[in-house]
């Protein structure tokens, strides 16, 4: 499943090192049919860039905090309806738990509507136990908030989410505030977008 692949993927991103160079702030990224920026603190870096897949990351400080900044387009199925399109989603990310490895301690998802499209509101909040096993005392609190929205065909996913690791719980007020930014910077097609909100 491509969405469970995607979470795996974005979730050691945040466990590996992490050395590149740093970005221009507010440096102009494209996907698909969305443009994005950068932030525009410093210390952020491009982690990975392709026709799908935006993924900037930032540098660990002192305590080893990481966070990582994601935009991508996946294929999600046909479905009849935007809401059953977004069940779906919903469905899915609840399957996606690796029990030997996390430890989901909450889960939250809201149906709202984000520039215009159809979406899933989610957060999560997780220990991370990586190699050690899920009976460990050792872990990471591992958060991520976010939407996931029928974009831009009706089987096509957009998401853009947050993801955050540090040895104590909760996402910083500044880093929030970083990724609501990212989030409300993103332009997307303007056709694209008549034309779905056209769909039920």
């Amino acid at each position: 499943m491509k969405i469970l692949l995607i979470a795996l993927f974005l979730a050691s991103c945040a466990s590996r090192p992490l050395g590149k160079t740093d970005l221009k702030p507010q440096s102009e990224f494209k996907i698909e049919q969305a443009t994005l920026l950068s932030p525009s603190e410093k210390n952020w870096f491009l982690f990975r860039q392709d026709l799908h897949h935006l993924i900037l990351a930032k540098k660990p400080g002192e305590d080893n905090q990481t966070a990582i900044l994601a935009a991508m387009m996946y294929p999600a199925g046909l479905h009849k309806s935007s809401r059953g399109f977004l069940k779906f989603i919903v469905d899915q990310r609840l399957k996606q738990n690796d029990k030997n490895r996390f430890k989901v301690l909450s889960v939250s998802n809201e149906y709202v509507t984000f520039k215009n499209l159809p979406c899933v509101k989610f957060q999560t909040i997780s220990e991370d136990h990586k190699d050690t096993g899920i009976k460990s005392e050792s872990f990471e609190y591992y958060e991520t908030v976010g939407y996931i929205c029928r974009y831009p065909l009706e089987y096509v996913a957009m998401q853009f989410d947050i993801s955050y690791r540090s040895k104590t719980k909760g996402i910083p007020a500044d880093v929030m505030k970083t990724a609501e930014k990212f989030f409300e910077d993103i332009q997307l097609v303007e056709p694209t977008i008549e034309r779905l909100k056209t769909i039920p």
